[in-house]
């Protein structure tokens, strides 16, 4: 289902370099570190917010590294910004 390739993406002094994921359909996958390892500049490439400067996205088998996000069908929410700490996770989704 998503198939990242060797990902490599600048941003000012910080860079993801060579960073390669496979995800089935059906599995789970947590992203796991410290505050600036990169996590949420990861989701944010996968979902078409940064330019790859080298490797390559797939999502069902298909190459999306470089179509805009609004042709990417994926969704990112943040957080601390969108979810209510009061509700599950299934009723966060419920109410969006």
């Amino acid at each position: 289902m998503l198939h990242l390739q060797n990902i490599r993406v600048t941003l000012g002094s910080f860079h993801l370099k060579d960073i390669s994921l496979d995800v089935k359909r059906g599995e789970y996958t947590v992203l796991l570190g410290p505050t600036g390892t990169g996590k949420t500049v990861l989701l944010e490439t996968i979902a078409g917010m940064h330019r790859v400067e080298r490797g390559s996205i797939f999502l069902q088998g298909k190459d999306v590294t470089r179509l805009p996000p609004e042709k990417r069908n994926l969704g990112v929410v943040y957080q601390d910004y969108a979810l209510f700490p009061h509700l599950t996770v299934r009723k966060n989704i419920a109410f969006g």
